[in-house]
């Protein structure tokens, strides 16, 4: 009952005033031919105009974690190459090792040839790009950079007897340990 009245009361209005009865009717003229204007347009092509879009997104993101799993799985290989051979090392040959004293939150170990002939150094949340370097008297001698993130190691064959083994990032000494051969 409350629409009929509403639309009654609508309607009386519309009757009672002629100058806005006609303003609404050319209103409705104008709205109506604008929308003729209006190609049609069926409701799936709103989707099919985003389709190449959402195809273009999920190939790049498809690359991008493709590319991200491949350098994943490339370091993963190197780090598991390199520590093959440190144990392939250790396993025959005797060793010696020396834990190395370091900087507050880093812990190292090396094990080392006992003729000097190759060192291992295993060095957790050493600064990234540290390098190894022995000494021997006043040579001294970089065995390379540690390798890896949290846990870091190097393997390094060839480096001879030293008096000292260090973990050095920059002009600061990160770890040092003396061997014992």
């Amino acid at each position: 009952m409350t629409g009929q009245l509403r639309a009654a009361d609508i309607e009386r209005h519309l009757t009672a005033c002629e100058s806005c009865r006609d303003e609404v009717v050319a209103a409705e003229g104008a709205a109506a031919s604008l929308a003729a204007a209006l190609p049609p347009v069926p409701a799936e092509a709103g989707l099919r105009r985003w389709l190449p879009q959402l195809a273009a997104a999920a190939i790049v993101a498809l690359a991008v974690s493709t590319a991200v799993e491949t350098h994943a799985a490339y370091a993963a290989r190197a780090q598991l190459a390199r520590d093959d051979g440190a144990l392939v090392a250790v396993a025959g040959s005797h060793f010696g090792h020396t834990t190395l004293s370091a900087q507050r939150g880093v812990s190292a170990k090396a094990l080392y040839a006992r003729d000097g002939t190759w060192y291992y150094v295993i060095a957790v949340d050493a600064p990234p790009g540290a390098h190894v370097v022995i000494r021997r008297g006043a040579t001294t001698r970089d065995l390379g950079t540690l390798a890896g993130d949290h846990v870091a190691t190097l393997f390094s064959s060839g480096g001879g007897r030293s008096d000292a083994i260090e973990i050095v990032s920059g002009s600061a000494v990160v770890a040092h340990g003396t061997p014992a051969f």
